[in-house]
């Protein structure tokens, strides 16, 4: 019998880390992740009532 998928999930994703590390498991986990949307677009609505430094200051928190 094999695997069930989250089980699968976390076995691949510990190999990926195991070999990789995890800056380098995500960066290969993002290659196969088609995003949706226009994030170009959608972030001029997202951040329109917000300055720069507000932006910065909620990043450094």
């Amino acid at each position: 019998m094999g695997y069930a998928l989250p089980e699968i999930k976390k076995k691949g994703w510990t190999a990926l880390v195991k070999e990789l590390g995890y800056a380098g498991a995500t960066k290969f986990i993002l290659i196969y992740e088609a995003g949706e949307g226009n994030y170009t677009r959608e972030r001029k609505e997202l951040f329109k009532n917000e300055t720069i430094d507000a932006i910065y200051k909620e990043i450094k928190k």
